[in-house]
């Protein structure tokens, strides 16, 4: 038996978890897809739990730092390089990926609250995205492209919750057209929020992927930039003094 026989199980196991996440996969039809006998299998894995515990370590967080890899040891032009790896979330997606949804998110719903371990090591998975986006953050303001006032960690947690809501909701809505609708929104927020001096042909694309304003519905991050208004009341109505 080799490293590669094991790679090869936590791979099948990997994408049978994407598909059907955690609790739904049998290692006994993983095992005879793979054409391997329960003996090879069970010499990397004792249980079912350890391979869940060797898919996040092994498989998932390099997956996900590489998402954000280009952000990795990066010292300028922070804005184009989160707008490129947003743009390449909604490039790469297909009905089939959103309505298996995001795996981490997935995995998070369905198992944190069964086992500490795995809420730990899934929680690591999405604590080394947050360390990228922030140290770029702080770069970024560094170098006079972010906002100073932008806390870093805060956007950078920010950031991925909303990657992460986007997959949820493209998910629960089996739509596609959802899930890069949403990213959309999210970019030019970034731009709005975030970016110091935004440039128009960088965020231009984002145009196109908003809804016009006479059918746009608010949205909960839409309150980041709106101003609020307040309404007064006019004498002898419900909300009058005389009342």
């Amino acid at each position: 038996m080799s490293t590669s026989t094991r790679h090869l199980i936590l791979n099948r196991c990997f994408d049978a978890i994407q598909a059907n996440g955690f609790e739904t996969l049998r290692t006994d039809k993983e095992i005879a897809r793979l054409k391997i006998t329960k003996g090879a299998f069970y010499h990397y894995f004792p249980n079912k739990l350890e391979l869940g515990y060797a898919v996040v370590d092994e498989v998932m967080l390099p997956f996900y730092t590489a998402k954000w890899a280009p952000l990795i040891d990066i010292e300028n032009g922070i804005p184009a390089a989160i707008h490129s790896i947003l743009e390449t979330e909604k490039t790469k997606a297909t009905e089939t990926t959103i309505k298996r949804g995001d795996v981490l998110s997935n995995l998070i719903l369905e198992q944190s609250h069964s086992d500490e371990l795995f809420r730990q090591k899934l929680e690591i998975v999405n604590e080394v995205q947050i360390k990228i986006l922030q140290r770029a953050i702080m770069i970024g303001r560094a170098a006079g492209e972010l906002k100073n006032q932008t806390d870093a960690r805060s956007m950078a947690l920010y950031i991925i919750g909303q990657v992460m809501g986007c997959y949820t909701i493209g998910k629960v809505r089996a739509s596609k057209e959802t899930f890069v609708s949403m990213v959309g929104t999210l970019q030019k927020q970034l731009n709005e929020i975030l970016i110091l001096h935004p440039t128009a042909p960088l965020f231009a694309s984002n145009a196109s992927q908003m809804p016009s304003s006479s059918n746009h519905e608010p949205s909960p991050q839409d309150s980041i930039t709106a101003k609020p208004t307040e309404k007064k009341a006019s004498k002898g109505k419900w909300f009058s003094k005389g009342r």
